[in-house]
């Protein structure tokens, strides 16, 4: 019972979730992300502004914060795969957390981040630099932490990320709709290239 009240309550957490998400891309793009409240997307979502508060602590984390993406980094963090170098093993958790939710959404979200100034900075802050300790970290599991291990890792954390980046970027501004992850893989065997030529 106790096990199917769990799975009952995260299937209305999710449902919750991805209806004010909905809510508030759909808002965002008629009306302009300025200009849309969080009074406005709870109503839109059939929820409190309270509910949607337990949910996203701010509107920019409609955008910004995709519900299993922190989840799905840590879990490819957790398991090193057989041969697998330090570029893409990093590169693979960050893969994982930027392509966790619908793809759909998530490029109507990165497009909405792309027009407002102050989110692509907060984007930046929070995604392209504030998450690079987890991948420093994991880098550095399992082996002596001397000054040169940590400085390896930094650089490899943030070369990853920054292609990562620009890939996004670039299928942002693309007019096929290829998935995110294969901008990403082309753009990763060019550091790849840098790195052993």
């Amino acid at each position: 019972m106790v096990d199917a009240d769990m799975g009952l309550r995260a299937r209305k957490k999710r449902r919750n979730q991805d209806a004010i998400i909905d809510a508030a891309l759909h808002l965002f793009e008629a009306k302009g992300y300025d200009a849309v409240s969080v009074e406005e997307i709870a109503a839109a979502a059939d929820v409190s502004p309270r509910t949607f508060y337990r949910y996203f602590p701010a509107k920019e984390d409609v955008l910004l914060g995709a519900p299993d993406a922190g989840e799905a980094t840590r879990r490819a963090l957790a398991e090193r795969l057989p041969g697998e170098s330090d570029v893409d093993f990093v590169a693979r958790a960050m893969l994982a957390g930027l392509t966790a939710g619908d793809p759909a959404r998530t490029m109507r979200a990165y497009r909405l981040v792309q027009s407002v100034p102050a989110l692509q900075a907060r984007l930046f802050r929070l995604v392209w630099r504030g998450g690079q300790e987890h991948f420093v970290e994991a880098l550095l599991a399992n082996q002596p932490r001397t000054r040169d291990a940590e400085l390896r890792a930094h650089v490899i954390t943030h070369a990853v990320t920054d292609v990562m980046r620009v890939a996004a970027t670039f299928w942002l501004g693309s007019p096929r709709q290829a998935p995110l992850a294969d901008e990403c893989e082309k753009a990763l065997s060019y550091l790849r290239e840098a790195f052993t030529g």
